[in-house]
Order: structure tokens, then C-alpha cells, then sequence
């Protein structure tokens, strides 16, 4: 996903009023969910050139966005999701040599775990060490605070386990339990999340593959 469409897709977040605090944290407003719609006049056509939005639309939701994040996040880098990749990559050579991304990683595997304490923590670390863009953590701040979104959303979940593809450590040793001869609970709910993403991928490359030779 180039810089340009994620600061397309990041314009339309402003349309969804979540509430933000100073830290950067954002709240849905009481009594709505990642379902309601706003009102959105797209004015230079960014969500129909995105495939959002049919011609004419004038609402969008939080779901609408989250979809479009999963449709570009798989051929993503992480430099793509901070404010400034130079500050980024500056930060990053002149650290202890910890990737930075791990905080953006841990993130996400507290957030698939429901650990929300954790989550806000490292989501907050992200925003101001790694840079990671204000309204993308203002999109996930609102989501991932909410127990029953992150627990049966599948496009929530969806959404941070490609966040995580992309920040993964090349040193998984550290998720590795000793005890249990295998991966920590959180890392391997992680893996069970990118095995339902594959088997979804399949299917809709054998009903693709169906419908091909349906037509010839």
C-alpha cells in the first residue's frame, strides 16, 4: 500500500467522530458501534477510487474503513504506517537494536488476547516511539478497548493480525514457552488468526476458479 492511499484512507477516518483524549486515545461515542453510519460527502471521489463507496453514497461506517485497511494492509511495510519513515528509520538505527515494530507486534497480540491494559500500553508506546500514525491509532484505540468487538469482530480481527504480519520480530524465540514446549498462549492464537486468513483466501480463490470454468 503506497503512503499516498494511506492518507487517502486516513481522511476518511476523520469523518468518524471518535472521541480522543490527550494521549491520543480514541472512544466510540456511547451508543454506537464500528456499524453506525455518518454522514460523508466524498467530495474528490477518494472512497469511490477506493472501491468503498458506490457513486452517489453519502454515509460511511468504521466497518466500511476497517474493510478497506485489510484490502491494501497485505502488501504493506511497516514504514508505511508512521507519520515520517525517515524519523522512523533514524530512531530506529540509533535504538539498542530492538526493531521498534515489536511494540506495534505486541499490540496486537495483546489486542487479539483481550488484554486491553496491555494493548492501550503498547499502543500508546507505538504512537510516540514508533510514530505510528495519529488517526490509525485513533481507528484502533476505539475498536480495541471493546471486549466483545475484538473477541467475535472477525474484520477487527482481521485487521490485527495483518497489523501483526506486518510488524512481526524475524526473532520469534522470545514467544517461545520453555515450559510448554511451544508458542505462548498469545502467539499462538496469533497463528490460529493467520491460518483462518489463509483458508478464507483459499476459498475465494476456489470459488473464483469455479466460476472461471463456469463461464468457459
Amino acid at each position: 500500500m503506497s503512503h499516498g492511499i494511506f492518507k487517502e484512507i486516513e481522511r476518511l477516518i476523520e469523518f468518524i467522530p471518535i472521541e480522543v483524549d490527550i494521549s491520543g486515545i480514541g472512544e466510540l461515542p456511547p451508543n454506537t458501534s464500528i456499524d453506525s453510519k455518518y454522514n460523508f460527502t466524498d467530495i474528490d471521489g477518494i472512497a469511490t477510487r477506493l472501491g468503498i463507496l458506490d457513486v452517489g453514497s453519502n454515509t460511511i461506517s468504521l466497518r466500511d474503513i476497517i474493510k478497506l485497511l485489510n484490502k491494501f494492509l497485505k502488501d504493506s511495510g511497516i514504514e508505511e504506517l508512521v507519520e515520517n519513515p525517515t524519523r522512523y528509520r533514524e530512531i530506529q538505527k540509533n535504538s539498542s537494536g530492538v526493531p521498534l515494530k515489536n511494540l506495534l507486534f505486541d499490540f496486537c497480540l495483546s489486542a487479539l488476547a483481550g488484554d486491553t491494559f496491555n494493548a492501550k500500553l503498547f499502543l500508546t508506546h507505538s504512537f510516540h516511539l514508533i510514530g505510528l500514525r495519529r488517526n490509525l491509532v485513533t481507528l484502533l484505540s476505539s475498536i480495541v478497548f471493546e471486549p466483545s468487538i475484538i473477541n467475535n469482530d472477525n474484520d477487527v480481527r482481521r485487521l490485527l493480525t495483518l497489523l501483526a504480519m506486518i510488524s512481526e520480530p524475524n526473532n520469534i524465540d522470545v514467544y517461545f514457552d520453555i515450559n510448554k514446549d511451544g508458542f505462548n498462549i498469545r502467539y499462538d492464537a496469533y497463528l490460529k488468526e493467520i491460518r483462518r486468513i489463509s483458508n478464507d483466501s483459499l476459498k475465494v480463490s476456489n470459488t473464483l476458479q469455479i466460476s472461471q470454468v463456469k463461464k468457459t
